[in-house]
């Protein structure tokens, strides 16, 4: 049975007794994987909680994170990282794992079912360890987003990213496209044209996103759609065995600004119910199991269901299946 530490405190304090738990190495080079909030999104992990911390922690220390898919102001490094100090993030090293524009990338052989290979930032091998740091949220495709999600989508590359949303090459918003040849210049595979617009052969396409990276006008697009919710949910999984499989992991969960969406928000959101606590574990399927139990068990009800119209325990139940965990945890209540 897999031990999930728990604490009521809401506070630095609390991270500090979760924290004590856990069996990092002091010595190893340690990569922080958190979420630094879409811009106007305030609902994302509190970085103050790191930091006052830091005593207990390893001293080669940074903060990790990787770009994401969609236009924003996290899709190229330098403008991701001026984010993350605007919400306070700077007290430590921050490291984006797949370059500059989500280019950098090292595969990790998997063998299951909808994956291979995963494609992760290449910076995480980097890193002897990892502390996975995460606000615990709904998720409008995955019903609700912890630990899993954070390194499964987080440490992705953008490539990554794309594979897991999408059975196709993203498409070209004709109305929009300016035919400025940016997309083409930086496609890696010349798999776009440029005539009158641009034109993506999705015969050539890697599926890399660079086009939507570089896009000055938001012209090129990801079908979101063409995976069910749950298809998601189990590649999510599939990438998240891909960290754990090259990096030892360990996990806390803040329940606290508990919302329907996700902190890739670029809004403020209001809690849907008061703070529970703050978790901590060896395992990702134990905690966030932990984390929805805690939740569903006070409520009388499945929120993440109720709001996003698709059950989070998809990736719970294949997470297990895979091995990425266990659903069989021991909560210890720490006050």
């Amino acid at each position: 049975m897999v031990k999930v530490y728990f604490t009521r405190e809401c506070n630095s304090n609390g991270l500090r007794k979760v924290l004590e738990k856990l069996n990092y190495k002091k010595d190893a080079k340690t990569g922080i994987k958190t979420h630094f909030g879409e811009e106007n999104n305030d609902t994302y992990p509190n970085p103050m909680f790191i930091k006052d911390n830091l005593d207990i922690l390893p001293k080669d220390i940074s903060f990790i994170e990787s770009n994401v898919l969609y236009k924003g102001r996290r899709t190229i490094r330098e403008e991701h990282i001026k984010l993350a100090k605007e919400h306070g993030f700077g007290f430590l090293p921050i490291h984006i794992l797949d370059g500059r524009m989500g280019e950098e990338q090292i595969e990790v052989e998997i063998n299951k079912k909808h994956f291979k290979k995963v494609k992760l930032g290449k910076g995480i091998i980097g890193y002897d360890q990892i502390i996975v740091y995460s606000h615990f949220k709904g998720h409008i495709m995955a019903g609700f987003g912890g630990a899993i999600k954070n390194i499964g989508m987080g440490i992705a590359s953008r490539q990554g990213k794309l594979e897991m949303h999408s059975n196709v090459s993203p498409r070209v918003k004709i109305l929009k496209c300016i035919a400025c040849g940016q997309c083409a210049k930086h496609c890696p595979a010349n798999a776009i044209t440029i005539q009158k617009k641009a034109r993506i052969d999705s015969s050539k396409c890697i599926g890399c996103s660079m086009c939507i990276a570089v896009c000055p006008v938001d012209a090129i697009s990801i079908p979101w759609m063409s995976v069910t919710k749950d298809e998601l949910q189990e590649r999510i999984c599939e990438y998240a065995l891909g960290v754990i499989k090259l990096k030892k992991c360990y996990f806390i969960n803040l329940l606290m600004n508990i919302t329907k969406e996700c902190d890739c928000m670029d809004y403020k959101q209001k809690p849907f119910m008061d703070d529970i606590g703050i978790l901590a574990s060896e395992d990702p399927v134990a905690i966030d199991y932990a984390c929805y139990e805690l939740i569903t068990n006070k409520l009388k009800y499945d929120p993440f269901k109720k709001y996003n119209h698709t059950s989070g325990l998809t990736q719970i139940n294949y997470g297990e299946k895979i091995g990425l965990g266990s659903k069989d945890y021991e909560l210890v209540v720490l006050d």
